[in-house]
């Protein structure tokens, strides 16, 4: 059977006893009363579902929550799924204090849109219908339901209920339909067990869609199971997505591994952490949120004991705003963006909130310029997606963030990033290597641009008749992956050549030789090439030729005019490429043993010169030591 499901979600809120459950069985025929306890004592404890249908047989979810102030944090992790609320004040009692702690829940968890349910009208009379309307237009004056519309009613007698209902679903209809888009990611609300089928894991989804027989993980526990089967209002769906109340046969997952708190996603696309940046509102009365305050952190479902670090103020009153760094006891799956809320351990008051700017972090100092423009700016850009990409990436720093990674930051799809990530690319604000898919941000990549150009500055000074550099100077352990980033920015934009053999050329340095250099060069050329197989050495060089000989020297070897053969030795080029020759024929084929006795009478050497040879042999791969032989590994010197 299929079912049509618009993907909002209605839910109650307001003060113990106001008539919240009895409003529920009115609009949908349905008691919200899940447990024994709630029918017998009159009283909702615990989170309640229901379903409304509209005219055209639609369902819309509806969430029951508790009223007493002992089960707020059951009442908050429903409110974190409300897209419509339904504030229920008693004409009799008026405005309460869980009706306002509810109230501050309902703003600082974003909820925008309500109504106000104004109940048992039946047993108070006209004018105190018209003093309640007024207190409640005094509470919602400047909040995010200012303006709400108010309706007296009476669930007894009915009085009224069917205008609200209307009103209600009228709104509900109007409502922009919650996306599907991002990673699929469902706080639980609810586990239990059904014989011949497993763990069923109850929720609504914040953001993407899964299918039957997807596979899910619970996130931080590394369990992992494929969806059995799934329901949404009673009905069997193939298909859950966010805006809807759904129930999950996840049957490999232990039922006494899963709780309500947990977070369902696909498997490798989230992690958890326990440090988080929040732009915070002050709500409440009595004491202000205080630095250093240990607090009762509610994000999604999962309610967690967090220690709040104040950033830019001693203290947070209530109504005003201010920034801040959680430090939680236990790990948490959240991203950017998310709601969340604190309150008081002793005496249990909600206190503040919002939302989440950044997430596993490095610990921040307090009251420091940098960091709090830093902050705001991260607050700015959750709503600008290219802007947040190029922010989360160039915080990643030398590091660099893969594609993955920056996915599980964001909460979106493959399909969600590519546009926006190409869009980045483009603008040179990110730098990707291909290779392994890290990505960089454009200040890292100009830092390590001006390091290379410093040190081949410093490489020049003291190597002027160069003009290679090997590559190998540049390299520190952790950052290759930048430095070969840095590599291609500075070869595309004409600054550098790379070469074979592990070298770069600066392209912008002119080629200082004078023919005097020329000649020079020339002339120990022959001199090395005159010396054969019973080559030079470095300090016989500085002899013949002068301090200046060495820099000239070098110049020589990067041309491959000359060979270095271990720290001392020099051999000239065409001298070492017939000695290379000789062990190839000696050796025959490659795997053949080298005969080092043949060797020094073909080049007619000693053994002064022939060891620092063979060691050389072994160090550049043309041969390999198997024992206390030597065998040809390749015919040529690379």
């Amino acid at each position: 059977m299929t079912v049509d499901i618009h993907p909002i979600i209605v839910g109650t809120a307001g003060h113990v006893d106001h008539g919240k459950s009895s409003l529920v069985r009115q609009l949908t025929g349905i008691d919200p009363d899940r447990w024994q306890e709630e029918k017998e004592r009159g009283l909702t404890i615990d989170l309640g579902f229901a379903p409304i249908k509209l005219d055209d047989g639609t369902i819309i979810g509806l969430i029951d929550v508790p009223g007493h102030e002992r089960f707020l944090k059951n009442m908050v992790a429903g409110a974190t799924s409300i897209d419509l609320a339904i504030l229920v004040i008693a004409a009799d009692d008026g405005v309460m204090p869980q009706t306002r702690e509810h109230l501050d829940v309902l703003e600082l968890l974003g909820v925008k849109k309500g109504i106000v349910a104004l109940t048992k009208i039946d047993i108070v009379d006209a004018e105190t219908i018209e003093l309640a309307e007024e207190e409640i237009k005094e509470l919602l004056e400047g909040g995010s339901l200012e303006g709400a519309p108010v309706y007296p009613l009476s669930s007894v007698t009915g009085q009224g209920v069917e205008e609200f209902k209307a009103a209600l679903l009228e709104m509900a209809r109007a409502l922009e339909p919650r996306s599907a888009e991002g990673l699929f990611r469902m706080p639980v609300q609810r586990v239990f067990s059904l014989r011949g089928f497993g763990t069923v894991l109850t929720g609504i989804p914040l953001a993407g869609s899964v299918s039957t027989g997807d596979q899910l993980e619970l996130v931080g526990k590394g369990l992992v199971s494929r969806i059995r089967g799934m329901h949404a209002y009673g009905h069997k769906v193939d298909v859950a997505r966010a805006g809807h109340s759904t129930a999950i046969n996840l049957p490999d997952i232990p039922l006494e591994r899963a709780q309500r708190g947990d977070l369902l996603a696909v498997p490798g696309t989230l992690e958890v952490a326990t440090r988080f940046e929040i732009e915070l509102r002050g709500v409440g009365e009595g004491q202000p949120l205080r630095h250093g305050e240990d607090v009762h952190l509610h994000v999604g479902t999962r309610e967690v004991v967090a220690k709040v670090f104040l950033l830019d103020q001693q203290e947070l009153p209530a109504g005003s705003h201010g920034l801040g760094q959680l430090l939680c006891r236990e790990p948490v799956a959240a991203l950017a963006g998310d709601f969340a809320l604190l309150r008081r351990l002793s005496p249990a008051r909600t206190i503040a909130g919002g939302r989440l700017i950044g997430v596993a972090g490095r610990r921040l100092r307090r009251f420091k310029g940098q960091v709090i423009d830093h902050l705001h700016e991260k607050e700015r850009v959750l709503t600008a997606p290219v802007d947040r990409i190029a922010l989360l990436v160039g915080d990643a720093g030398e590091r660099g963030m893969t594609e993955e990674q920056l996915l599980g930051r964001l909460g979106w799809t493959k399909e969600e990033l590519g546009p926006e990530l190409a869009n980045a690319i483009q603008s040179g604000r990110l730098h990707r290597d291909d290779r392994s898919s890290t990505l960089f941000g454009a200040q890292s990549i100009e830092r390590e641009v001006e390091r290379i150009e410093k040190m081949l500055a410093g490489w020049y000074r003291k190597h002027p008749m160069s003009r290679t550099c090997p590559v190998s100077r540049f390299r520190r352990e952790g950052a290759e992956t930048l430095l070969s980033v840095a590599f291609r920015v500075l070869a595309t934009n004409g600054r550098i050549e790379l070469l074979p053999g592990g070298l770069l050329r600066d392209l912008s340095r002119p080629d200082t030789l004078s023919d005097a250099d020329q000649e020079q060069l020339e002339a120990m050329r022959e001199w090395l090439e005159a010396a054969g197989t019973r080559s030079r050495s470095r300090d016989e060089v500085e002899q013949q030729f002068g301090a200046s000989g060495l820099q000239l020297l070098e110049r020589l070897l990067e041309e491959r005019v000359a060979v270095a053969v271990g720290p001392t030795f020099v051999w000239g080029g065409q001298s070492y490429a017939r000695a290379i020759q000789a062990v190839s024929e000696i050796c025959g084929s490659v795997g053949g043993e080298l005969d080092i006795p043949s060797l020094r009478d073909r080049l007619d050497t000693s053994r002064k010169y022939l060891i620092p040879f063979l060691e050389h042999l072994d160090v550049i791969g043309v041969t390999a030591r198997k024992g206390n032989r030597r065998i040809l590994r390749r015919a040529e010197a690379p």
